[in-house]
């Protein structure tokens, strides 16, 4: 019997800190589609739908995938923890 309470409280403290926990994250996603101009996928910037925009470096390898990946529809998540 004390076993099966001590049991249940390490269960309930173990969710009680995972709840406690997921509380802390904050962020957002956005779906659209991947679009930049020829001189706009050249000098980096890239959109997702009308309201987001991203920046990356030219040459790098994440340049060389959003370059791949414009005209597809995308999801962008950003999370804070």
């Amino acid at each position: 019997w004390r076993r099966l309470l001590a049991m249940a409280c390490v269960v309930w403290l173990g969710l009680w800190f995972a709840e406690a926990r997921a509380d802390d994250v904050i962020g957002f996603s956005i779906r659209g589609q991947m679009s930049a101009t020829d001189q706009e996928a050249q000098e980096g910037y890239f959109n997702v739908g009308r309201e987001f925009t991203i920046a990356t470096r030219p040459g790098s390898p994440v340049h060389d995938d959003l370059k791949r990946m414009t005209g597809r529809n995308v999801v962008v998540v950003v999370e804070a923890r």
